[in-house]
């Protein structure tokens, strides 16, 4: 029996006696007692969307051109690196110019996979590594 059945009972057997109030004292509890259980569902919830969140982190790779895999994917599909630093949602990026840029339809957010350009200063490396070759 949980605690909100066991108030319950104890309301009715108070209300059979006709104190009134008891009975208010114990609704007043009983109230009380759902706010708490409905506050210990919600941090649940958040608890169990922290873990997922710390357990995702765990398998993060990034690269160097500012977007992320999942180290147990073995399709290593990009996922946009904004969303995932501002608001922890993986969001698969879309293929852009011959699969040399991404695009995210969550933030609109544009970066380079396989080469830096050369207006960036950056040192002209060349990523031979396709993300979206098995898409």
């Amino acid at each position: 029996m949980g605690l909100i059945e066991s108030i319950k009972d104890i309301a009715n057997i108070i209300q059979k006696f006709g104190n009134i109030d008891l009975n208010n004292k114990i609704l007043e509890i009983g109230s009380q007692a759902l706010e708490q259980q409905e506050k210990l569902f919600k941090l649940e919830a958040e608890n169990r969307e922290l873990k997922e969140i710390r357990d995702i982190s765990n398998k993060i790779e990034r690269h160097n051109t500012l977007y992320l895999t999942l180290n147990d994917d073995p399709q290593k599909l990009p996922y946009c690196s904004h969303c995932w630093d501002a608001e922890q949602k993986l969001i698969q990026v879309e293929p852009r110019n011959n699969n040399e840029q991404y695009f995210c339809p969550h933030c609109k957010h544009m970066g380079y996979l396989n080469k830096i350009p050369r207006d960036m200063n950056y040192s002209q490396e060349n990523y031979s590594y396709d993300p979206f070759k098995n898409l």
